[in-house]
């Protein structure tokens, strides 16, 4: 079982979040690579104002899916050549996967950028709030098996469950592997975005 940070850190509360927020992902600067054509992309972060505890949405990839299939992540994908900008492509993302009206999104900033090490995607992590989230997600069935939501103070006080180690490229890689309340696991790029967005919750601690 995961292990927990208790009594350590207190989240702004309120219209105080989201300008706290964006002020933690603003210092340091996010760090960025050059996204190739072919290779980059990007994922919406969608923080939602929920009663009582703000949330982060993630979805289930489809279990058909050639790539990523039944992986959790972010609404996301490639920046296509209509897209003006990756926050432009999140949130076009976003809309199609699970029905967030761009409109509703007030974009905070970014993350540092991450790649996905079998399938070699750059990634552009955009954070954006969501004032006044519905009730449920229409998502799209022929990409995802669902939604869920993890509270942002369960993230703030949780450590990685474990780390995973694997050999790839004559290199061994380790990247934390999330387990949250319910059993709901989250590993790969997408545990790696969450590290980040805990660090500069927690100022870098």
């Amino acid at each position: 079982m995961p292990q927990r940070i208790r009594n350590t850190f207190r989240l702004p509360e309120g219209d105080a979040l989201p300008g706290w927020l964006a002020a933690r992902l603003a210092d340091p600067t996010p760090r960025q690579m050059p996204l190739e054509n072919d290779a980059a992309s990007a994922v919406l972060v969608p923080v939602l104002a929920r009663p009582g505890d703000a949330t982060l949405l993630l979805v289930r990839k489809a279990r058909h899916l050639k790539k990523h299939a039944g992986q959790v992540g972010f609404p996301g994908g490639r920046v296509d050549a209509g897209d003006a900008t990756c926050d432009a492509a999140a949130l076009r993302e976003a809309r199609e996967e699970v029905g967030l009206d761009p409109a509703q999104v007030r974009v905070l900033g970014q993350l540092d950028d991450e790649r996905t090490y079998v399938t070699d995607f750059h990634i552009r992590p955009v954070v954006g709030w969501v004032a006044d989230p519905p009730a449920r997600f229409a998502w799209d069935g022929g990409e995802l098996d669902g939604v869920l939501e993890i509270g942002l103070r369960e993230l703030v006080d949780e450590r990685p469950a474990s780390w995973v180690e694997f050999a790839l490229f004559g290199q061994v890689w380790r990247m934390p592997r999330y387990e949250f309340s319910g059993g709901r696991v989250v590993w790969g790029a997408t545990a790696r975005i969450l590290r980040n967005l805990q660090d500069r919750l927690r100022g870098g601690s």
